[in-house]
């Protein structure tokens, strides 16, 4: 799918869509591959995003400070590096410690996502001002993209929301998180919010969210307790004009002081756990745990296995036992048991079955898990690793499609992805501090597990409960969580006028066991990066990487981690490659897979 001898003569322009890391990645690795030999002539790159050279949406360098990220800034690159196996050169390696090393940060601290933002404005900017304009002319528009039409194998025309229609060789659209229509269930609570006055707050990007509308609130009910609620507690107290002070007399070391007008959050999900904090890890990361008995030989006999793998009876037990293995290394044996370890991952029980006394049992696990991580406690930071080691084992069987499809619903979207996320992507200690300050200022209830919300029209308020618990009234709803991967129900005017004219079609993953298909919410793409439309048509010259293709590029992180070979930055190489190809400035031997 690169460009030929029997195609129509290049117009030597391709256009990248999205300047957040991954379309940052791309124009990084176009002003790459234009240094080598076999460049032919000039190629314009057109860069467009609404928030072009502030990061993208996510990241962008204006937002408030308070945003963190959850990972080391040692932990986040834009440039490969060897374990990438790179085909283009590679002249720089500044890390995202590297770059805010000026502004006093350790390669172990956490930082904003606006700082993380400035990296990614520098990244460009470097790489604009390392490309020869002789070779390569990048064109940057703070616009958005509103259309993409042109045949499968033949020139594209991209239409801005400004009006004005770029033509293109080909399109690159590395794609993040993007709205969503409202489900049923949450368009229930917004007609029930414009019925009586209330509030309703549906999955969204932070950013997108005018925190306003819940001060002066009584209560708020929250559904969700991993990352979004945690941003959404630090935006919800900056924009009350609360603090944080320092209190040693307080479980979290801080005491909140109120701005006026916060509300009660009452806070559940579906396994009613919090996420816990990742361990503090200054002043340096340690090594990966490397497996000892779920390791990647066991994983690729696991996948082959015609029958497929239930996660129960063929998976747990291994996990099981590597956590067994490393305590009783450290001389931890009494943790080191099945019951133990399942309430240190389940402490609801595997399904949230458990909703007694909820918001002190989640108080005490929480100020437990804090005081773990602040420390670190050794236990806690061995439990960590060994997790972060076992997801990345468990997304390998995913990937390779190892599993039973009732094995995926049941376990691994039924609770276990839930209790991987709530330890291998927790929050910063800092936000875990915050989150213990505000309990203790009467600001936050937990309803624990089973968290579900009814509207009571009498009282013209939401009625919220965990399990079977009598309910709490609240005056909205705040759905702390992204939006889901959904091709139907995508609000972006792009992909609706694919839809609409058939352009696109949602994917499909298949488990090895019963060979049954199961549709996703995904785009379907001709190998790694072109959709396909309805009737079949694989558009050639459109290369899509990110979220909305997840089922085809599974494990596609929003950050590259230096040495774990991230997919983030071989995609971009990749599609850097093709696109180089269709603007006819690279032959195609050197793009072949």
């Amino acid at each position: 799918m690169t460009a030929s001898s029997d195609s129509p003569a290049p117009l030597r322009t391709v256009a990248v869509v999205g300047a957040g890391p991954r379309g940052t990645a791309i124009v990084e690795r176009l002003v790459a591959a234009s240094t080598l030999p076999d460049w032919q002539g000039r190629l314009t790159v057109h860069l467009i995003d609404p928030y072009v050279g502030l990061g993208g949406a996510v990241w962008r360098h204006d937002q408030s400070e308070v945003l963190l990220m959850n990972t080391a800034t040692c932990q986040t690159t834009m440039y490969p590096d060897p374990s990438c196996h790179p085909r283009l050169p590679v002249t720089r390696s500044e890390t995202l410690a590297d770059h805010l090393a000026g502004e006093g940060l350790a390669p172990a601290d956490i930082a904003s996502r606006a700082a993380h933002g400035r990296y990614l404005a520098h990244v460009l900017d470097t790489a604009q001002a390392d490309a020869d304009p002789a070779r390569l002319r990048i064109v940057r528009h703070t616009a958005e993209v509103v259309d993409v039409t042109g045949a499968p194998d033949g020139p594209q025309r991209v239409r801005l929301d400004d009006g004005r229609v770029l033509a293109a060789d080909a399109v690159a659209l590395p794609l993040g998180h993007l709205s969503t229509a409202l489900g049923p269930r949450s368009q229930q609570y917004a007609d029930a919010a414009d019925r009586h006055g209330l509030v309703h707050v549906g999955p969204a990007n932070p950013l997108e969210v005018d925190y306003r509308r819940l001060l002066g609130r009584e209560a708020i009910a929250v559904a969700g307790m991993g990352l979004n609620f945690y941003d959404m507690i630090g935006m919800l107290t900056e924009t009350a004009g609360g603090r944080f002070v320092p209190d040693p007399d307080s479980a979290a070391g801080l005491r909140y002081e109120r701005g006026g007008g916060e509300p009660l959050l009452v806070v559940g999900s579906r396994s009613g756990m919090v996420y816990r904090p990742k361990p503090d890890l200054r002043p340096a990361l340690p090594e990966p745990y490397t497996p000892q008995v779920l390791t990647s030989e066991r994983v690729l006999e696991l996948a082959v296995r015609s029958a497929g793998v239930d996660h129960e009876r063929d998976v747990m037990p291994l996990i099981l036992a590597e956590l067994r293995r490393a305590l009783q290394g450290i001389g931890e044996d009494e943790l080191a048991t099945d019951e133990a370890l399942i309430h240190l991952l389940f402490p609801f029980g595997r399904r949230g079955g458990v909703t007694d006394d909820a918001h002190r049992r989640t108080r005490e696990a929480l100020r437990e898990a804090l005081a773990a991580a602040a420390g670190p406690d050794p236990v806690w930071l061995l439990v960590f690793r060994v997790l972060v080691a076992m997801r990345v084992q468990v997304n390998r069987l995913i990937d390779l499609g190892a599993y039973t499809t009732e094995s995926l619903r049941r376990d691994i979207d039924g609770h276990l992805r839930n209790a991987f996320a709530s330890w291998a992507s927790g929050p910063p200690v800092l936000r875990v501090r915050q989150l213990v300050a505000l309990e203790e200022a009467g600001l936050v209830r937990f309803l624990g597990p089973r968290m579900h919300v009814d509207i009571d029209e009498e009282a013209g308020r939401f009625a919220v409960r965990g399990g079977e618990n009598p309910p709490v009234l609240c005056d909205g709803v705040f759905e702390a969580h992204l939006p889901p991967v959904d091709l139907p129900a995508y609000r972006s005017p792009l992909l609706g006028a694919w839809r609409e004219r058939g352009e696109v079609r949602k994917d499909s993953w298949a488990s090895r066991g019963s060979g049954t298909r199961v549709l996703t919410g995904s785009i379907e793409v001709d190998g790694l990066y072109c959709p396909i439309a309805v009737d079949g048509t694989v558009h050639e010259r459109r290369l899509l990487t990110g979220v909305p293709v997840s089922t085809a590029q599974p494990g596609s992180a929003i950050t590259a981690e230096p040495g774990t070979s991230p997919q983030l930055l071989q995609h971009a190489e990749a599609v850097a490659l093709r696109l180089a190809a269709h603007g006819g400035a690279l032959e195609e031997p050197l793009v072949a897979r």
